[in-house]
C-alpha cells in the first residue's frame, strides 16, 4: 500500500515568471548607473564650483545630489513606440496559451489536492491500533512498527507536496 502523490510539472509561464522577477529585483538591488555626490562650494572670488568630490581647501561646502534630477532622460515620441511595442499586452496566441497552461495547472491543483486529502485520511485511518484488508479481502495484521513506518512515510509525503 503505496500513496504516489504527482509531481508539480514546472510550466513555460512559471518560468517567465520567475525569470522576470529575478531580473526586477536585480535591477532594483544592482543598479546599472552609480549615483555620485555632486558637491557645490564658493571660492575667495565669489565663483560658485560644481564637483564629484568636495574641495581640497577647507571652504565649505554643501552636498545637493538629493536636490538634483536626472536630465538625460529620453522622452522623444520613438523611445516611447518603442517601449509601448516592446511592453504591448500579449497576443491572443500567447493569451490562449496562457489560459490552456493556467487550465492545466488548475487540474495539476485540483488532483493534488485529492491526493493529499487522501494521505491525510489515510494517516488519520492508521492513527491507533489497525488492522489492513489484502485484495482478496483477508485480514492483514500489521505491526505497532510498520504501522508506525507507515504513518510517517503518509506525513513525511503531506510535508513535503500538501500545502
Amino acid at each position: 500500500m503505496t500513496l504516489h502523490l504527482p509531481q508539480r510539472p514546472i510550466t513555460t509561464y512559471t518560468i517567465i515568471k520567475h525569470v522576470a522577477t529575478l531580473l526586477a529585483l536585480t535591477a532594483l538591488f544592482f543598479p546599472s548607473v552609480p549615483f555620485a555626490e555632486i558637491y557645490r562650494w564658493t571660492d575667495e572670488q565669489g565663483k560658485t564650483h560644481f564637483s564629484e568630490h568636495p574641495p581640497e581647501d577647507q571652504v565649505p561646502s554643501e552636498e545637493i545630489s538629493s536636490q538634483l534630477t536626472p536630465l538625460n532622460r529620453d522622452s522623444s515620441t520613438d523611445e516611447t513606440k518603442k517601449l509601448q511595442k516592446l511592453f504591448k499586452g500579449a497576443t491572443p496566441e500567447e493569451q490562449a496559451h496562457q489560459q490552456q497552461e493556467k487550465t492545466i495547472q488548475q487540474q495539476q491543483d485540483k488532483k493534488m489536492a485529492q491526493a493529499c486529502n487522501k494521505a491525510r485520511q489515510q494517516l488519520k485511518t492508521i492513527t491507533g491500533r489497525v488492522f489492513f484488508v489484502d485484495d482478496n479481502g483477508k485480514r492483514v495484521v500489521v505491526t505497532e512498527e510498520e504501522r508506525q513506518k507507515r504513518a510517517q512515510r503518509l506525513e513525511q509525503e503531506i510535508r513535503r507536496r500538501c500545502r
